[in-house]
């Protein structure tokens, strides 16, 4: 369970679009290609094998789903770099209306600079090559696979007068039932999303709440769907919102 959570949590939030620090700007483009942009789209990357690496393409700056996509990824030392592996990344998107990502599994050995070099091009002729920087951590910030995950008491239905004060989404969904820590006590998996469906700023919270009531029906006798919002206020003003406890308690580095 503890491990299920943690996984739903991480992957969830990289399929929400957040960037990672070191890659949050658009490459460069070759020559002659300028409408198509490349960024990687994890909130982090860490030591291992097979990591998975989320690349968003732009064409005119609109997400694009119809790219073939080639990943190479190299060790930073200076203006220099040496190649370490590579990897096609199809596009993952299923029920998110095309603002998903392009995956890549690389492996990294060591923490530190690297780069990555993508290569995309479209059906109607477009291309680019793109080098992004990226930083590789050794350790997860967030709950890694295999590591417990917080107790943390999100609050539910049952906590609130009303639904609404808990659940940007209009309607509000039906994942409020048990919280986190409670599904934890239980021993019951859990499939844990966080989103904010009037404040997502990647356009796609909405799409993946959708996506993901979309597996309750099949999964619901073997899962506890659960989810949470990044705020625990709803004040227009960005600056003045508070981030929710349990973004807090996950150590989550960004916003989807």
């Amino acid at each position: 369970m503890k491990t299920a959570a943690a996984v739903a949590g991480a992957l969830l939030l990289a399929a929400c679009g957040s960037s990672a620090g070191s890659g949050s700007s658009a490459g460069s483009p070759s020559p002659g290609s300028s409408t198509l942009q490349a960024v990687v789209a994890a909130s982090e990357l860490v030591v291992g094998k097979q990591q998975r690496v989320p690349i968003g393409i732009t064409d005119h700056n609109t997400p694009v789903s119809d790219a073939t996509v080639h990943v190479r990824s190299f060790v930073l030392n200076g203006t220099t770099g040496t190649f370490k592996g590579e990897s096609d990344a199809p596009f993952k998107g299923e029920g998110l209306q095309g603002a998903g990502t392009y995956v890549a599994h690389l492996d990294f050995d060591k923490a530190g600079d690297w780069g990555v070099e993508v290569s995309a091009s479209r059906p109607n002729g477009v291309r680019t090559t793109a080098r992004l920087p990226m930083n590789v951590l050794a350790l997860p910030v967030v709950p890694g696979v295999g590591q417990p995950a917080p107790l943390t008491h999100n609050p539910t239905a049952k906590d609130v007068a009303d639904v609404e004060t808990i659940d940007t989404g209009r309607p509000p969904d039906d994942m409020h039932q048990i919280s986190i820590a409670d599904a934890i006590q239980q021993h019951r998996p859990a499939f844990v999303v966080f989103a904010s469906p009037a404040f997502c700023t990647s356009r796609t919270c909405g799409p993946e709440i959708k996506a993901v009531q979309a597996l309750e029906p099949a999964y619901r006798d073997r899962l506890a769907f659960i989810h949470v919002e990044i705020y625990r206020d709803y004040k227009p003003d960005h600056s003045k919102r508070q981030l929710a406890q349990a973004v807090v308690d996950w150590r989550l580095q960004t916003e989807p």
